[in-house]
């Protein structure tokens, strides 16, 4: 017979289950929110915690509201919807908070906070998703076909008709695509659909695990003419994807003012209008002046390079060919005076754009660049650890980190704060409705202040785990 338990919800974890406990064990709980009592059924456990599944609500929050998605029960892409939208923004801000005090880095100073307003489209919290992944699995007994999102904690496919996160596009008909899939002759092969919206045009990529037939691309071809659209078919990992559009679109997406070249294999940032505030944003806070150097560390194709570029000399780095190649085709793209003097003379340049390919992972791969009065990294979600001593060597006026991970944004501002400190930081909300984080911070060389309250924060961590380690010592004795 299945367990079940009344509990009390009192937080969110980092993946938007709520979180219970009960004596000394802890329960994670989908679709429960902060202060409510739920009734819950007990699943399986995983390294001390429990996973539950949300049987009841007893006592139903105040910021409860309704999904607006008719897939939102089974589908695991949007986990927050059962959420207000300002109590979403306002929790993960809170957890971005914890993450950092446990690491011991302070966002208030002589009792003033130091976070900015959250960087939010609040009039886009839908149709925001200008990129995704959908999968795709055919059933032959049917016959008919799946398109949609993994269920949540499930490797099974939701088939889904719409989804109000993406882009609002003729073309994003998942019910259509069901009808038109299930006439090829491989449909078999095709695994996966990625979305791209660029600023000209729609992308589709089609992953497929053999060959298609002369007929299927036929098919496909004419699907893209009457749509539209460019549709792409991706053979595997390792080999270029290809197109079926006789003539393909040149595509970009537009930041600050520069129509960046892309492609659909580029990383590009999912949410067009927080992308456009966050590059702005970060921009103001260095704010370099002319002939100033910037680092731009994980530079991806130059979302921040380019922009920057305007004002000062910006050193893009990054360790793929191709993004590197990206990089210096956006520097030609912005020609002009400054970047030929960058050239002729880097002495005397005041702004302009230098590529460098180099492996972040690798601590001396920035020993070669010269010396930044300002730095900005975005790094993966591993974070830039092995930056840090480089960073804190070469001590630079202003530094913006930008992250999509809290655990590992703490663990690399605790490495640097002997050396800097936060001067402001915000959230940045590209993923409404998930439980998706990003973070930015403006950081400045640490004050002779910011080293004793650092003292006094690490005393007070440490007697922390002291007593936490003597309350588990005394239990485990009562045992």
């Amino acid at each position: 017979m299945k367990k079940t338990l009344t509990l009390t919800v009192h937080d969110l974890a980092s993946d938007g289950h709520g979180i219970a406990r009960s004596g000394r064990d802890v329960y994670f709980i989908p679709g429960a929110l902060p202060g409510e009592t739920v009734v819950a059924e007990i699943l399986e456990r995983k390294r001390k915690i429990w996973y539950c599944r949300l049987i009841s609500i007893e006592q139903v929050s105040e910021y409860r509201v309704e999904p607006a998605c008719p897939h939102y029960k089974r589908c695991g892409g949007c986990d927050l919807q059962h959420l207000s939208y300002p109590k979403q923004v306002e929790l993960k801000q809170q957890r971005v908070e914890r993450e950092l005090s446990r690491q011991g880095v302070e966002v208030e100073r002589d009792g003033v906070s130091l976070w900015a307003d959250p960087i939010i489209a609040d009039d886009q919290q839908w149709h925001y998703r200008r990129r995704a992944r959908l999968g795709i699995r055919y059933n032959k007994a049917g016959p008919d076909v799946v398109i949609g999102f993994r269920e949540g904690s499930s490797k099974h496919l939701v088939s889904i008709d719409t989804c109000p996160v993406l882009v609002e596009h003729p073309a994003l008909d998942w019910k259509a695509w069901r009808g038109r899939l299930v006439q090829l002759e491989g449909i078999a092969r095709f695994t996966h659909i990625e979305v791209l919206q660029a600023s000209e045009r729609l992308v589709l990529v089609f992953r497929v695990l053999k060959k298609l037939t002369e007929n299927d691309k036929k098919s496909l071809q004419s699907w893209a003419v009457e749509l539209g659209i460019d549709i792409y078919i991706r053979p595997d990992d390792e080999q270029p994807i290809e197109s079926v559009n006789e003539h393909t679109s040149k595509l970009t997406h537009h930041v600050l003012g520069h129509d960046l070249t892309i492609h659909p294999d580029y990383f590009v940032q999912v949410n067009a209008k927080v992308n456009q505030l966050m590059v702005a944003q970060a921009k103001a806070w260095l704010a370099p002046e002319a002939g100033s150097r910037v680092w731009d560390l994980f530079a991806g194709h130059g979302n921040f390079s380019v922009p920057l570029a305007e004002d000062a000399i910006v050193d893009a780095v990054e360790v793929s060919d191709e993004m590197v190649q990206a990089i210096e085709y956006h520097a030609l793209q912005l020609g002009g005076d400054s970047q030929n003097q960058l050239k002729i003379d880097p002495e005397k340049a005041k702004c302009g754009l230098i590529a460098h390919k180099a492996d972040l992972s690798n601590s001396e791969s920035l020993a070669q660049l010269p010396d930044p009065d300002y730095v900005l990294l975005d790094p993966p979600r591993a974070g830039a650890s092995a930056c840090m001593a480089e960073l804190i060597k070469r001590k630079a006026k202003r530094m913006v980190y930008v992250s999509c991970d809290p655990s590992t944004l703490a663990r690399d501002l605790n490495t640097l704060r002997d050396d800097f400190e936060v001067k402001r930081l915000t959230i940045l909300d590209m993923f409404p409705h998930t439980h998706h984080i990003e973070t930015m911070v403006l950081l400045v060389p640490a004050s002779k202040n910011s080293q004793g309250r650092k003292k006094m924060m690490d005393e007070r961590l440490n007697t922390q785990a002291k007593n936490k380690d003597k309350g588990a010592s005394r239990g485990k004795s009562k045992r």
